[in-house]
């Protein structure tokens, strides 16, 4: 009996491969702790796991609809609560700076007292605006976010 596999064969076991490696998504492998949390909005999509379905979805159409729904159904395509993307308004904290003009040290300093842990700041990867009141935040962070 020859040891080679027939077309037939190899069509049949490479199906099946990669219906089970899709089985799981992209999400699901990298984020297993995400399993099971609840599903968020438009705006809480983790767009490098969506990149990765939507790769599998172009090469392999079935196996990237299966990864989109696993990914999906069980919550991995989401950011968790409270990480980027998925703050509330509730988990904001007022932080007060000194009088005048702050500097960057200054807001590094006052966010890492804050927060318990060093904190750098580059000019260009961060924006400061003076809030009249907290509730002000998502307001400015819309604002800064749309003109960016």
């Amino acid at each position: 009996m020859s040891s080679h596999l027939t077309r037939r064969q190899f069509f049949s076991y490479s199906t099946a491969t990669v219906l089970t490696i899709s089985a799981t998504g992209c999400g699901t492998i990298l984020y297993p702790e995400r399993m099971g949390q609840p599903r968020g909005g438009f705006d809480d999509v983790d767009w490098t796991v969506a990149g990765m379905d939507a790769i599998g979805l172009v090469f392999f159409f079935v196996p990237g609809v299966i990864a989109f729904a696993v990914d999906f159904q069980n919550g991995s395509l989401f950011y968790p609560p409270g990480q980027y993307g998925n703050l509330q308004p509730t988990e904001l904290n007022k932080v007060a700076l000194p009088a005048g003009e702050p500097s960057i040290s200054m807001i590094e300093q006052t966010i890492s007292d804050e927060i318990g842990q060093p904190v750098q700041l580059k000019k260009e990867n961060f924006v400061a605006r003076k809030l009249s009141s907290i509730k002000n935040f998502w307001r400015t962070y819309d604002d800064v976010s749309t003109n960016a």
